[in-house]
């Protein structure tokens, strides 16, 4: 619907300059021709009727131009849908904004400073930890340089027995906690954490158990669709993410663009996009066949994980998708595929199932 606004919107503002400003003086300087009057284009219309023969340079204008402006208009209102106009703007601005306004020399010279950002925790080892669940000193070499000079004999100042030690009410329960030489030498890459329990699921025996006809690796639209469930009153699309890492979902259009999710290296258009734009063209062809089943699009995570899905199931609710994970997919607020599948008590007949592989 925004996109349909912007359309109007920009048809609109095209219409106004090119007809009621450019147009409208363009005829009445060279012809005295009001554009939007009646009487003027009724007066030609007769003239046309009585046998005007059109031989002057001026008289083949102004007929071609009346003959093309509304293709012209039309031209201009698609090559403006299509220009980023706020982004361009902003260009003009600043540019303008260079020109006239002085940058201040203290910025200049704050931006060539050049401020040492703090290294990454992937990229720092850890420091080994004592048996008093303290960081150790610094190690060079086999020695431990506690304070600078008194050699490898020399005491930490931490662990050296206090003159009048305090009173203790409760003793402190303590477990030493140590990194072994061979772990410490190890750098977090290196080091690996458990992986995620896999979720074990058959796809497809949990669509035929839930009374689905099935159909693998169809394509809908443009899309690949890995299953698609067919029963007497519903379809179910369900198309497999199968893009690692972590994802930022997000399902708002950014000028004019397609909604995009974000890794820490790169971005994609949004699958769940992808997958109810397809599912609504489908549900078009459906009903051109006669077809009524209701199409229900669903999402299932397999590779990645969705750190945002808590805060966007209710999104993806009213956008009327289903997003769920099975096998390493993540997190784990998201239901299996086996939970979130809806169930039929028809799966339709073979004449169902062959109609509809043929809108693939």
């Amino acid at each position: 619907m925004k996109r349909v606004g912007r359309t109007i919107r920009v048809g609109l503002t095209v219409g106004i300059i090119f007809f009621a400003w450019y147009m409208r003086e363009f005829y009445d300087k060279n012809w005295a021709f009001k554009l939007f009057s009646a009487k003027h284009w009724s007066h030609v219309w007769n003239e046309f009727k009585s046998g005007w023969v059109i031989k002057a340079t001026s008289d083949w204008i102004f007929v071609l131009t009346a003959l093309l402006m509304i293709p012209v208009f039309f031209i201009l209102w698609w090559v403006s849908v299509k220009i980023s106009w706020r982004k361009s703007f902003m260009t003009l601005f600043r540019k303008i904004k260079g020109i006239f306004i002085k940058p201040n020399p203290k910025r200049i010279i704050r931006k060539k400073i050049k401020i040492k950002s703090k290294a990454s925790h992937k990229k720092v080892r850890p420091k080994p930890i004592n048996s008093v669940g303290r960081p150790a000193v610094k190690q060079t070499g086999r020695t431990m340089d506690a304070d600078k000079g008194t050699g490898a004999s020399a005491t930490p100042a931490f662990l050296q027995p206090k003159a009048t030690p305090e009173p203790v009410s409760e003793p402190l329960e303590q477990k030493p906690i140590f990194l072994d030489e061979e772990t410490s030498k190890m750098s977090l890459d290196e080091i690996k954490l458990p992986e995620r329990i896999r979720l074990e699921e058959d796809l497809v025996a949990i669509l035929s158990g839930a009374n689905y006809q099935v159909i693998q690796d169809a394509v809908v639209g443009k899309l690949p669709v890995q299953y698609v469930g067919i029963s007497a009153d519903q379809v179910v699309l369900c198309l497999v993410d199968k893009e690692k890492g972590d994802w930022l979902a997000d399902e708002e259009f950014f000028n004019d663009e397609e909604p995009l999710w974000f890794s820490e290296t790169s971005h994609r258009t949004s699958p769940v996009y992808q997958l109810l734009t397809e599912a609504k063209t489908f549900a078009k062809k459906m009903a051109n066949k006669g077809l009524k089943q209701k199409i229900v699009p669903v999402l299932i995570e397999k590779e990645g994980t969705i750190i945002n899905a808590a805060d966007m199931m209710e999104t993806w609710k009213k956008m009327s998708v289903l997003v769920c994970r099975t096998d390493l997919g993540g997190p784990e607020e998201l239901a299996s595929f086996a939970t979130i599948l809806p169930q039929t008590a028809d799966k339709g007949t073979e004449t169902d199932l062959n109609a509809i592989r043929e809108l693939f």
